[in-house]
């Protein structure tokens, strides 16, 4: 199934798409945050989505940041807007790695949107061969 990965901000919102194999994430877009959820619902129809992954502000201590509650409120808009699965995904750090590997050159929201659905197909492909009968 292709997933959309969100990396929501006060300015701007990242997007990234997986593959149908879940296998690779890659940076779609960003968006203004102002105009958020009818773009992803445009991106979401246009892709062929099945469910949308939002970025969830951590606390290094594991605890929901102050960002959380605004990602959270996204995500509900989100879900009311596109009757898709809304998952969320631990995004300490995101923005922080990707502008490591790419630098500040650019913006890095759809990186790290990338970046946190790539952790989020990871886990889930982690579980399902746990899952499976040796």
């Amino acid at each position: 199934m292709r997933w959309l990965g969100v990396d929501p901000g006060a300015a701007r919102v990242g997007i990234a798409i997986c593959d149908d194999a879940e296998r690779v994430a890659v940076p779609l877009e960003v968006v203004l945050a102002s105009v958020a959820v009818p773009a992803i619902r445009a991106i979401a129809g246009r892709e062929g989505v099945g469910g949308v992954v939002v970025g969830l502000p951590v606390t290094l201590g594991g605890r929901e940041a102050a960002g959380a509650k605004a990602a959270r409120k996204l995500g509900e808009r989100l879900q009311r807007a596109l009757e898709l699965p809304i998952e969320y995904e631990d995004e300490r750090l995101t923005t922080a790695a990707v502008e490591r590997l790419a630098g500040r050159a650019r913006p890095s929201d759809d990186l790290a949107a990338a970046w946190l659905l790539q952790q989020f197909i990871d886990r889930r492909r982690s579980a399902t061969a746990s899952d499976a009968p040796a």
